[in-house]
């Protein structure tokens, strides 16, 4: 999953964080005309998730490859804690994925075994997707890792580059969000590597309003140097603080179908 799988979950799946107090200080800032950078990439990130959040989504991966489409259920737990489990198809029912802080677990149920990712593969693609490892763990922090600046506003959309810090361990050079102002949700993220060279580009696009934010239900990862390939995710439910079993997130949880 928040991708966000935001989480994807990536992006989505991937983002782990309640947003009340950052949407206050965002707000304030730009009420006095000023926009507090930090705190909107912050929102944004974290836009898929309350104090808690219970979704399922559809993910669908094309590649030269292979073809792969996939529904998921995801739950997570303020910012740290995220676990992902396939549905369908039959053939992959049952497998999981748990975060928990800077940790990621994978449960493949076919040979009962229980996996913790290593550094050395946080790199590796998340389920097959354009998304990887290593985008679970970190975009949920973006708002630690990097200094931001805002360039410009046009329409309601700021653009906001995102620069890592020196002693931040991080794959992109830069990142940029485009974001909508009015609505305070991401119309795109770009992300260049070390030569400044545009490398992924994830749009998002059917926003809807759910418990008093606005939310988009479709998320498109795309590498720019394979203009053929995508991951797509689609939300078919999303729902904030929700009551959540305090045991959900353990190893013991990930091995139950």
């Amino acid at each position: 999953m928040t991708v966000s799988i935001k989480t994807v979950v990536c992006t989505a799946l991937a983002s782990f964080l309640s947003t009340g107090a950052l949407t206050f200080g965002a707000a304030a800032a730009e009420t006095a005309g000023v926009i507090d950078a930090q705190a909107l990439v912050r929102q944004v990130e974290t836009q898929y998730q309350g104090e808690t959040s219970h979704s399922t989504m559809r993910m669908k991966v094309i590649t030269d490859a292979y073809t792969r489409e996939m529904t998921l259920e995801g739950w997570s737990m303020g910012r740290d804690d995220f676990l992902a489990r396939i549905l369908a198809p039959k053939k992959d029912e049952g497998t999981a994925t748990l975060k928990i802080g800077d940790e990621i677990w994978n449960y493949l149920p076919k040979i009962d075994r229980l996996m913790k990712i290593p550094s050395s593969l946080m790199g590796d693609n998340w389920m097959g997707s354009h998304l990887t490892n290593d985008d679970l763990v970190k975009e949920n922090k973006i708002d630690e890792l990097y200094t931001f600046e805002t360039r410009k506003v046009e329409n309601d959309v700021v653009a906001i580059i995102c620069t890592p810090r020196p002693d931040a361990a991080i794959v992109w050079d830069k990142v940029i969000y485009r974001i909508d102002l009015t609505k305070k949700i991401p119309v795109d993220i770009q992300y260049f590597d070390e030569k400044g060279k545009l490398v992924r580009l994830m749009s998002f696009e059917q926003v809807k309003k759910i418990s008093g934010r606005w939310v988009p239900m479709r998320m498109v990862i795309k590498p720019v140097d394979k203009p053929d390939e995508m991951t797509e995710l689609v939300y078919d439910s999303l729902e904030f603080n929700v009551k959540l079993d305090s045991n959900l997130f353990s190893l013991q949880s990930l091995r139950r179908r």
